[in-house]
Order: structure tokens, then sequence, then C-alpha cells
């Protein structure tokens, strides 16, 4: 027997589902489209991957690498989400909308050094170590 929700809907619905994952996939596709930050991520993690392979990173840190990949390009698409939320609330120039926008961007950024140096400390010792 199905477990059902409080308000008589099955536990999962996939119709539902298979809408959100396109629901998702569109906001992702928006954000590859308009967002030069977005696509510099995505193609920066891909090589990350694919030196990562090549220089036979041990599985644990590749999942580490994924971690704080995965989690500068969820934050640049909040950041781009929350940029169209303050666009739609705020008409004309707003100083604090401003500052809500730089802070959203300064997030970004801040993880993204971070990832930058757990990339490093994974990914230069064994680059150095082919060329020394």
């Amino acid at each position: 027997m199905p477990m059902e929700s409080k308000n008589k809907r099955p536990f999962v619905s996939w119709s539902r589902l298979k809408k959100s994952f396109d629901y998702a996939s569109k906001g992702i596709r928006y954000t590859w489209r308009y967002e030069q930050n977005f696509r510099i991520h995505i193609v920066l993690a891909v090589t990350v991957f694919i030196a990562a392979q090549i220089l036979r990173v041990p599985l644990l840190e590749q999942a580490i690498l994924a971690i704080v990949i995965g989690a500068v390009i969820g934050l640049e698409l909040i950041n781009t989400a929350l940029e169209h939320i303050v666009d739609l609330v705020v008409q004309t120039y707003d100083e604090r909308a401003k500052v809500i926008k730089d802070v959203a961007a300064g997030a970004v950024l801040a993880f993204a050094l971070t990832a930058l140096i757990v990339g490093g400390m994974i990914l230069l010792p064994r680059v150095f170590e082919l060329l020394f």
C-alpha cells in the first residue's frame, strides 16, 4: 500500500517530480544563457574534473572537488534568482537593492575563492610532481 501524505496525495507523484526537474532545468538553462559568470564556473568545473581524471586524483578528493564546485554553482543560481527578485520588487534605483545584490555576489565570490584554494590544494601538488 503506497504511503500517503495528510492531504491524500500520493507520497510521490512522478508527474509532479518530472515537472519539478523540468522547471529546475529551465532555470539552469536560463542562467547558462544569460549569466557569464555561471558559464565560466561550468567551464572551469569541467576542466577541473578532467584534470582530476588525468592526474588520477583519489575518489575521496574528487568528491571534495565536486562538493565545492557544486556549492559555487548552486550559489551562482541563488544569486541569479535573488537579483531577479530584487529587480522585480525594486523598480527604481535604490542603494539598499544595490547592497543586496553586491552582498549576494560577494557570497559567490567568497566561496569561489574557497573552491579555488581547495582545488589548488588537491591538484597543484600533482601538477608539480609531473613537472619537477
